[in-house]
């Protein structure tokens, strides 16, 4: 739908005037995963307003440009000639467009990019400003006249996402963003962007004092319990059929070779996981049916406690070989469940922008 994003640097003073490096967004669409974490709060704001604005800052590498690309790209379906939306799970009334920046912009690019997005979401061109160079009131004229259009399709509110704010670096293009207070009825305003130590001296200060009261802000961190909590969830939700593989394995070499082996046994990683545990029984029934002189036989959970402590060390190596952060997670465990990389293989990894090149695949913020 949009142009490819740029090159995103994180050094404490950003160089937003580089050329930016293309990123393959066909790539990255094709490899989605849904970043619930992010996901889930937008979420609960959209069903407690008709409108505002949604900014979200975070450091590289968390999810951003994923989250934004769930919500305004679109993909082949299950009919390769009908492309339907990567990730639904936003809210059923909302259509939604979106523009990555990809470096500075001036109020007039700004305004052309969003009617861009629009026309290639909707088929249909949204009239010019009256103004040479367009000014806050026609913005909001642009956004009001997109929702209107949108009525017409059958939705009842439209999203606008603006990834990577931190790089338009111009304050005239700020300026003519709208406030919380002035969004028009039915139209919710995204912007994502990096924490203030990323932006050029004093547009962070300026693009907070332009959304002004009444935006919901989202800070989150590397380190913050609930990013933490649910990176973890996602590896655990990810890596659940792979422990099944290796477990099943184990135990159809035991019956197999017909092996001695300590039957029974607790442990509570899997009290804590129900749902490995429960599946984790469903195969050792349909093993036992194979092998029916241990019919009756509970789950035996002692010769399963090595591979548990084998995935509870890999978490530890994932988490520091990703650096934290979402894009490598993903990309490890992509690996991983594709057999590329196997997990006594994780603890030697490169970290950065190596572990990207050695894994084979784009880096959705790239890091020079």
């Amino acid at each position: 739908m949009t142009s490819p994003a740029p090159e995103v640097r994180c050094d404490p003073t950003p160089d937003v005037t580089a050329d930016p490096a293309p990123l393959d967004f066909a790539a990255l669409d094709a490899a989605y995963v849904s970043p619930t974490y992010l996901r889930t709060p937008l979420r609960e704001f959209l069903l407690t307003t008709d409108r505002g604005l949604y900014w979200l800052r975070a450091p590289a590498g968390i999810g951003k440009t994923a989250f934004v690309r769930g919500i305004i790209a679109r993909r082949p379906g299950r009919d390769p000639a009908v492309l339907e939306g990567i990730d639904s799970t936003i809210a059923s009334d909302i259509r939604a467009i979106g523009v990555h920046v990809q470096g500075p912009l001036t109020p007039h690019a700004l305004v052309t990019a969003l009617k861009d997005a629009f026309a290639a979401e909707f088929g249909v061109a949204l009239a010019e400003a009256a103004s040479a160079e367009p000014t806050g009131a026609d913005v909001l004229a642009l956004l009001g006249a997109a929702r209107d259009h949108l009525t017409t399709t059958g939705a009842k509110r439209l999203l606008v996402a603006i990834d990577g704010l931190e790089r338009i670096a111009d304050g005239g293009a700020i300026a003519v963003l709208p406030a919380a207070a002035e969004m028009p009825p039915g139209v919710v305003l995204l912007l994502t962007s990096r924490p203030a130590a990323d932006w050029p001296q004093g547009l962070f200060e300026a693009m907070t004092a332009q959304v002004g009261g009444g935006a919901v802000v989202r800070d989150i961190g590397y380190e913050d319990s609930v990013y933490t909590d649910m990176l973890r969830g996602y590896f655990k939700n990810r890596i659940r059929p792979l422990m099944r593989s290796r477990a099943i394995a184990h135990l159809t070499h035991l019956l197999e070779t017909k092996a001695s082996f300590e039957r029974g046994g607790r442990d509570n990683r899997l009290t804590n996981d129900p749902l490995l545990r429960d599946a984790l029984k469903d195969d050792w029934k349909k093993l036992t049916n194979k092998h029916p002189r241990y019919s009756g036989i509970q789950l035996p959970v002692v010769p399963l406690v090595e591979m548990l402590d084998q995935f509870d060390q890999l978490w530890v190596d994932l988490i520091d070989r990703a650096d934290r952060r979402f894009d490598g997670v993903s990309a490890i465990i992509g690996a991983l469940a594709a057999g590329s990389l196997q997990v006594e293989e994780v603890a030697g990894l490169p970290t950065g922008p190596d572990l990207h090149a050695r894994l084979g695949i784009a880096q959705a913020h790239p890091v020079p």
